[in-house]
């Protein structure tokens, strides 16, 4: 196609505007073959052909898109039974034979016919009913060509009939109708607003797009000058003195913190303090002298005792000594516990013990110091933390009249205050 060229570069340039117009007019055809052999009649005959095949084929077309909108349109009044072979049929037509033939054996062709046989009997067998909704889908489609064609000139065909008759005769009137004129005057009328208003609004969109590159222009150069000023102007260069001026008041604070350090120093640590605790200094590590000397004077003793009586290495005095102690100990030891027991049948006999509930299993308030549990009543038994250190181990109901017994062992027992203690921070200076 001969490329539109702006009318006013043609009325600027007389000589080229009359190249021009011998070129579009005389020479060349308006898609850009020559027209030198147009009159020969071997050439008309090339193009009567061309032109026929062109027609076949936007026919063929045609009726192939088609039968695809019958076959997988719903709206369509095709059959249910007749759409499965048509939209096969449809799939066959659309097919190349390229494509059919996959390892290149003439045989293929026979063989895809004979098995699409059955679905190319029931569409022949079906085609008296597709007749009417084919013929309705051509004249809705050649009705859309012309508008394409722009024709304008006969009053557009509605409500068309779905009788056999009546499709044939519109397809006859419409068929009258010379397309290939109307579509020729379009493209004369497309390619002349294209000669026109075309470069019009090329020119147009290039004055705005000048309009937007200077406004960004102005943008970027306002910018500049806007970064500038907060960089280097007056308003920066005070700001950045201010942030100086502090620095430097920080580090004068600073020293005169690092003296007024040094002069309390100086003020605690006095001569003569400085000389006590060196005394005294002097006096701890005399005294550790000393206790050392004494360690080992009585570790010297107690290997003296171990030696007494000779023998074995069980057979010292001081280790006789301990072994009869601990027995003691352990007599005494049992002898308490028989008279705790004592104690607490006495008292299990004196007083109504509701039960014995195991000190896990009850809950501590860390407000109040004590451990408390469900009472029958509705209330609670309640226990603070000062009886069970001193040993109680009854926790009674400030309703009723019902006790129960705290269980735990000794060693529960000094564990669980150990681990209260540092609960609490009691009498660990924390």
């Amino acid at each position: 196609m001969i490329p539109p060229c702006d009318p006013a570069i043609l009325d600027n340039n007389p000589q080229f505007k009359r190249l021009y117009q011998h070129l579009t007019t005389t020479l060349l055809n308006p898609d850009g073959s020559t027209r030198a052999h147009d009159a020969q009649p071997a050439r008309k005959a090339v193009l009567e052909e061309v032109k026929a095949c062109r027609i076949r084929d936007a026919k063929k077309q045609i009726k192939q898109q088609a039968l695809r909108r019958l076959a997988f349109d719903p709206d369509s009044s095709v059959p249910d039974d007749a759409r499965d072979s048509l939209a096969i049929i449809t799939f066959y037509l659309e097919s190349s034979l390229n494509l059919l033939d996959l390892d290149d054996d003439p045989s293929d062709a026979a063989d895809i016919q004979s098995l699409l046989a059955p679905d190319i009997n029931q569409f022949y067998s079906t085609l008296p009913l597709l007749v009417a909704p084919l013929s309705t889908t051509l004249a809705t489609t050649i009705t859309d060509l012309r508008a394409i064609a722009n024709t304008g000139n006969e009053t557009p065909v509605a409500d068309l009939p779905r009788t056999r008759a009546r499709s044939r005769q519109v397809m006859r009137s419409i068929a009258q109708t010379p397309l290939s004129s109307q579509l020729a005057d379009r493209l004369r009328a497309l390619r002349q607003t294209q000669l026109t208003e075309l470069p019009a609004a090329r020119m147009r969109m290039a004055a705005t797009a000048a309009e937007v590159l200077a406004t960004r222009a102005a943008m970027l150069e306002r910018t500049v000058m806007l970064l500038e000023r907060a960089k280097h102007g007056a308003v920066a260069r005070a700001t950045k003195a201010k942030a100086e001026h502090l620095a430097m008041v920080a580090l004068g604070i600073e020293g005169k913190l690092g003296v007024t350090k040094l002069d309390i120093l100086a003020t605690i640590h006095t001569p003569e303090v400085v000389r006590a605790l060196g005394r005294y200094y002097q006096h701890l590590r005399d005294t550790r002298e000393r206790l050392e000397e004494r360690r080992v004077l009585a570790l010297e003793e107690l290997k003296g005792y171990e030696d007494v009586g000779g023998g074995g290495a069980d057979s010292g005095a001081m280790k006789e000594i301990a072994r009869r102690y601990g027995g003691l100990i352990r007599e005494v030891e049992d002898v308490r516990m028989e008279i705790e027991r004592l104690k607490i049948k006495m008292a299990d006999e004196s007083l109504s013990i509701y039960d014995e509930i195991e000190i896990e299993d009850m809950t501590f308030d860390p407000t109040l110091q004590i451990y408390h549990y469900p009472c029958p009543c509705g209330d609670r038994f309640e226990i603070a933390i000062d009886d069970l250190r001193d040993g109680e181990d009854i926790a009674v109901c400030p309703s009723c009249s019902l006790m129960i017994r705290v269980i735990f062992d000794e060693v529960c027992r000094s564990l669980f205050f150990f681990s209260l203690l540092r609960f609490c921070g009691w009498g660990l200076g924390l």
